[in-house]
């Protein structure tokens, strides 16, 4: 060796080791943001990225879904770097590329010299790459099961890490025996479990499959080393269709170089040929090992390579052919789901928080397991059959495993491809990702009770109510129906309230029924937002109110069904405006027997909530929320979109009791601007009563007012959830007794023209004589009473039992004025 080659080896040398170097960071950074993927997902994004590097997903994504997904810049970056450099982020940063390397170097000794003429697989992978290319426009996203980024994230997340964390937990339990030592080692464990790995060794449904598959493609390096990379990876084939451009290509000096073939023998990719002049350059990593083993400094990595020094890989059209149709043929059978038609329609499967529709989650998930790593409580894990091969290795919650954290959102953090949308705490904490069902079978409550005559005779405390105890929705998504028996003993029987249960499992995870779990919890496809009910999460309801204090956590009725559970009778008048629910607390004052019940209505918005103030109150209007009502010892306030009501429970209770709770719990329930229902402003000034205003939508609250000397039976006015109307009350120095006015809103001039005519027919039918005055239809009673009836614009105005037909038809001109006016 001349003093110029040996110069030349050292520089040489110097490129590989900067490739180790660079190659061992990239690889020491993957793993720490495997290990704290915690505290990162936390604070940025950055725990993804390596997942988000990878061209071959990024492109598989966006197919599958049909949209552009800008979170995959850095793998533009790469594919764009590969044009210029080849194969570069095969050697250099692919974290499997390096895990074989590790790997291949442990199987050195064992591996067998195989001559590369028996078959030269590298094709392979490109027939590989075309098959997950016509499957992405077939509709099938099956990238992620091949992308190498997925497969080393997965192989970490679910077989390696889980297993390590295993053996140090199960080296230091035995460590802890020996006094002396566990001295020393129980910190350190400590700190290592606490820092470094999990609190627990995490545990993942299916690990063996991913054992099996990932021992497959490290245990290929006995034939000969990186076979997965040289053969069978899609990314890899991406990238050598793009290293025709690359600027960096191996050259060997012709005149320099004497044939020693180590160059050959060392290549791990099988680029070089057995003379070690030509170089398949899609094959070719970069990883400078040939350069710096090169004795006469042969080899160099320039931009211009001889013509005759490239080796192409003899692709046929067979292969190719071969690939489309199986992917033609494959990609159908992948949707078959016997688990759905099982299941008539309904997966059931939990998908994380956050989660796009399931069709488009499927395309654009990468089955990376990203997500099942960060997961605090060891709940997602991988689907291997129930959502179809298609959705093989998808992320699902299991409760019985793990629920989903009230207050964690890492697992919407770290998705790189958008299949799970980033949500922060508020709204991931009222999003529903499944509905909690009770197996009345298996609940301990529920079987007692299917017991009573066996516990007349003997009995037993059956209550339970673990799961009412862990809900983490404030307002308890879980709720008791209690049977009381006649010996003052009680069943407390647990049911759901679907409209706030979130689905987070915790229930499932902590029932105490040994097995299946008697509440299951059935995931919900798309993801809801349960119905806010802002007024317990502002806490309306304190704890005390000076000496006064609350009995027990509010109950909450949401719902019809709920409605009427509450109320023996009535529920349907409350039904007709747009209710929510109510919810009603007890408190009781200190020392004494005195206590007051408190319900708080909410409703759709501010006019129902002002429509069944109006309906209920009584008394005298006293200065509370928008408008309140005392009388005696009762209190009705309207306040923004509730209705509150406060009455006496038990004992002697004062004016001045109801108005002090009412006054403080009014006062934490949000302010917002409000108004009079808008139809309210038609009705005439003179003579109106005060406070007689009745405000409604459907004709149950109309059969409830006394407005005409018969009862109208059928709906003629056409009420309904659209219309607005208003009764109100009148009086006037010539009338000895009081009239009532109506006035109907409808959505629909046509429907407006129909009810007048329905109405003037009904008067008809009673026999009463018809007097038309322009387009105002006047009627007389058996009693000598007027009512008229007009439409204007889409309002019907109508007047009933006024003294004198002069007055009855003047208080509908003057309604007419005001809506030409005002509309």
């Amino acid at each position: 060796m001349t003093e110029l080659s040996k110069v030349n080896t050292k520089k040489d040398s110097a490129n590989y080791k900067i490739r180790l170097v660079v190659q061992t960071l990239v690889f020491a950074a993957f793993i720490c943001l495997l290990i704290f993927a915690d505290p990162i997902a936390e604070k940025d994004g950055t725990v993804d990225v390596f997942l988000r590097m990878s061209p071959l997903s990024a492109i598989g994504a966006m197919v599958a879904a049909k949209e552009f997904i800008v979170r995959y810049w850095p793998a533009f970056i790469v594919l764009a770097a590969s044009v210029f450099f080849g194969r570069f982020f095969c050697g250099w940063i692919c974290p499997l590329g390096t895990t074989l390397d590790i790997t291949d170097s442990l199987l050195k000794r064992r591996r067998k010299r195989i001559s590369y003429k028996i078959y030269d697989g590298k094709r392979l992978k490109y027939y590989i790459l075309a098959f997950l290319l016509l499957s992405l426009f077939i509709g099938h996203q099956m990238v992620g099961w091949l992308d190498p980024i997925s497969i080393s994230t997965n192989a970490y997340t679910i077989v390696i890490h889980p297993y390590f964390v295993s053996l140090i937990n199960s080296f230091f339990g035995f460590l802890h025996k020996f006094y002396f030592i566990s001295f020393v080692s129980d910190p350190v464990h400590g700190f290592l479990k606490e820092a470094l790995f999990a609190l627990h060794a995490p545990f993942f449904r299916g690990h063996f499959i991913f054992l099996i598959v990932i021992s497959v493609i490290i245990l290929l390096g006995l034939f000969y080393k990186r076979y997965w990379c040289r053969n069978l990876c899609p990314l890899g084939a991406l990238f050598a269709l793009l290293s025709g451009w690359s600027i960096f290509k191996r050259v060997v000096g012709e005149s320099i170089c004497d044939s020693c073939d180590r160059c050959n023998v060392d290549c791990k990719m099988g680029a070089i040929d057995d003379t070690g002049m030509k170089t398949q350059a899609g094959e070719c990593i970069l990883c400078m090992k040939c350069q710096a083993i090169c004795h006469t400094s042969a080899v160099s990595f320039t931009r211009i390579q001889p013509t005759e020094q490239d080796e192409p890989i003899n692709l046929t059209k067979r292969g190719f052919v071969t690939a489309c149709l199986s992917s033609a043929v494959v990609a159908p059978l992948l949707s078959l789901n016997f688990q759905k038609k099982k299941s008539q329609g309904n997966l059931g499967i939990i998908r994380p928080p956050g989660s796009i529709p399931e069709d488009k989650f499927r395309a654009k998930c990468i089955r990376c397991g990203e997500c099942m790593r960060v997961c605090k409580t060891n709940g997602l894990h991988p689907t291997i059959l129930e959502a179809d091969l298609s959705g093989m290795w998808t992320p699902q919650l299991i409760p019985r495993i793990g629920y989903c954290a009230h207050d964690c959102v890492l697992c919407t953090r770290v998705c790189p491809s958008g299949a799970i949308t980033r949500l922060d705490k508020e709204k991931k904490q009222r999003l529903a990702i499944g509905k909690a069902r009770i197996n009345r079978n298996r609940c301990i409550p529920w079987v007692g009770y299917a017991r009573l005559p066996d516990l007349d005779k003997n009995w037993e405390d059956v209550s339970c109510g673990v799961c009412e105890e862990v809900c983490p929705v404030p307002t308890k998504a879980i709720h008791f129906n209690t049977y009381v028996h006649g010996n003052g003993k009680e069943i407390r029987r647990v049911y759901v309230r679907e409209e706030a249960c979130i689905g987070c499992g915790f229930c499932e995870k902590v029932c105490p029924v040994n097995g299946r779990s008697a509440i299951v919890v059935e995931g919900i496809q798309p993801q809801v937002m349960t119905s806010e009910i802002s007024m317990i999460e502002k806490d309306i309801f304190p704890v005390s109110i000076e000496q006064w204090k609350r009995k027990e956590r509010s109950k909450v009725y949401a719902g019809k069904d709920k409605l009427f559970e509450y109320m023996n009778g009535g529920a349907e008048v409350y039904l007709s405006y747009s209710f929510n629910h109510v919810s009603t607390v007890t408190y009781i004052k200190e020392d004494t027997d005195n206590s007051v019940k408190v319900d708080i209505w909410e409703f759709g918005n501010s006019d129902d909530a002002y429509g069944v103030f109006a309906k209920d109150r009584a008394g005298k209007e006293i200065n509370i929320g928008n408008k309140a009502s005392l009388y005696e010892n009762y209190l009705w306030v309207w306040k923004n979109k509730y209705f509150i009501r406060i009455e006496p429970y038990s004992g002697s209770i004062t004016p001045d009791d109801v108005t002090f709770i009412g006054t403080s719990i009014v006062g934490n329930i949000p302010s917002g601007k409000v108004s009079l229902p808008a139809i309210l402003k038609y009705l005439p000034e003179g003579g109106y009563v005060e406070e007689s205003a009745r405000y409604f939508h459907k004709k149950i609250i109309l059969d409830n007012l006394y407005i005409a000397g018969r009862f109208i039976d059928k709906n003629v006015f056409n009420l309904s959830e659209q219309t607005d109307a208003v009764v109100a009350e009148y009086r006037s120095i010539k009338n000895r007794l009081p009239f009532k006015m109506l006035l109907v809103k409808y959505s629909d001039k046509q429907v407006a023209v129909e009810s007048l005519n329905n109405f003037v027919e009904l008067r008809e039918s009673w026999g009463e004589k018809g007097l038309k005055t322009g387009s105002v239809h006047t009627f007389e009673d058996l009693k000598g009473t007027f009512s008229s009836i007009t439409c204007v614009n889409s309002i019907v105005i109508a007047t009933f039992s006024v003294e004198t037909r002069e007055e009855s038809e003047s208080h509908i001109s003057e309604v007419v004025s005001k809506v030409k006016v005002i509309d």
